[in-house]
């Protein structure tokens, strides 16, 4: 009798450690994939990393295919990425308050100061990236401290961790697990084969990875944005476009790129996927590849809280006139 209970609790626990297993995180689908909510890209994911690596280790010992664990994989690198900027995932939320993220919306940017300081000849998009965030973070104060357009206010920060999401935890994932970790992304499903590619090519890394931030993880976003009904998203996103100079030295404004009837507005909307990738691709990128490292350093040391302050729209009333649109532009980042 004693035999057969200490066979039945060898055969319940080992079913219970097959059940355990399956349990587990394969075939999750990226319900959050688009960062518009509290948390990583699954609900069921765990936020903790050591429970993730003991997660990947078991699928990776067992030989099953990457794709069937994209979710769990996606969502350590995020978490690496997450601690690397002093951010805690689990409570990161794109729909509260602007002034309630402010730590948060800082901390990304400069955690992507941070990377470019220390690496800066591979991670040279994540130079642009911190010069081009002050008029974006500043939108996304702005937007908050109104009622009718705190939607949008929401939309800017769910495009920041988005954003995060991918070009963060793709860094994450080459500073931490090098080309490796990198190609692994890419066996997910996670990122391309152009994206995977330009890791070995510093030099066009800036382009591909600015192409991949605009036209596929935030293009739908800014397209929502700008299809918006109350109040009109197209009037918003045109005021967007009005008020957010690049902020890169030698780049031009969107009214000094393309003037409407040669006056002082621009004449398209940066949320049209289309014009802004023209915009970026032919003039603001080319711009921050033609400033040299000291003038990028100087540029991104100085401290984020500042930069964003010159871009507040109260900081910035004369420069929002359509008069003073038509001029040359300062650049307080400079």
């Amino acid at each position: 009798m004693r035999v057969l209970m200490v066979v039945a609790a060898l055969v319940l626990g080992s079913m219970g450690a097959t059940k355990a297993d399956t349990v587990d995180y394969l075939d999750l689908p990226l319900v959050n994939g688009n960062g518009e909510q509290r948390g990583g890209v699954h609900p069921d994911l765990p936020s903790d990393r050591a429970a993730i690596e003991q997660a990947l280790t078991a699928y990776r010992a067992k030989g099953i295919a990457p794709t069937r664990f994209r979710a769990l994989l996606w969502q350590y690198w995020i978490v690496r990425a997450a601690e690397d900027a002093g951010v805690d995932l689990a409570e990161w939320d794109p729909q509260r308050p602007a002034d309630s993220n402010r730590a948060v919306i800082f901390a990304v940017y400069d955690f992507y100061a941070k990377l470019y300081l220390t690496h800066p000849d591979t991670l040279r998009w994540m130079g642009f990236a911190n010069i081009g965030a002050p008029a974006f973070a500043a939108g996304m104060l702005d937007l908050g401290t109104l009622p009718e357009l705190r939607w949008f206010s929401s939309m800017l920060m769910s495009m920041q961790k988005h954003i995060f999401m991918d070009l963060g935890a793709m860094h994450a994932a080459y500073l931490h697990g090098g080309v490796k970790a990198v190609e692994e992304l890419r066996d997910a499903g996670i990122i391309d084969a152009d994206t995977t590619a330009a890791w070995a090519d510093p030099a066009q890394a800036v382009m591909e990875f600015s192409s991949r931030e605009q036209n596929l993880v935030i293009a739908d976003q800014f397209d929502r944005m700008r299809s918006r009904f109350l109040p009109p998203g197209e009037m918003v996103t045109y005021a967007i476009t009005v008020a957010g100079p690049m902020p890169v030295p030698g780049g031009k404004t969107p009214a000094q790129y393309r003037p409407l009837l040669g006056g002082p507005l621009p004449a398209f909307n940066y949320a049209d996927r289309v014009a802004r990738w023209d915009f970026l691709s032919n003039d603001t990128v080319p711009a921050y590849e033609r400033l040299s490292r000291d003038a990028v350093h100087r540029i991104v040391q100085r401290p984020f809280a500042e930069r964003v302050a010159d871009y507040r729209a109260t900081a910035r009333l004369l420069d929002l006139l359509p008069f003073r649109s038509s001029g040359v532009e300062s650049h307080p980042s400079k």
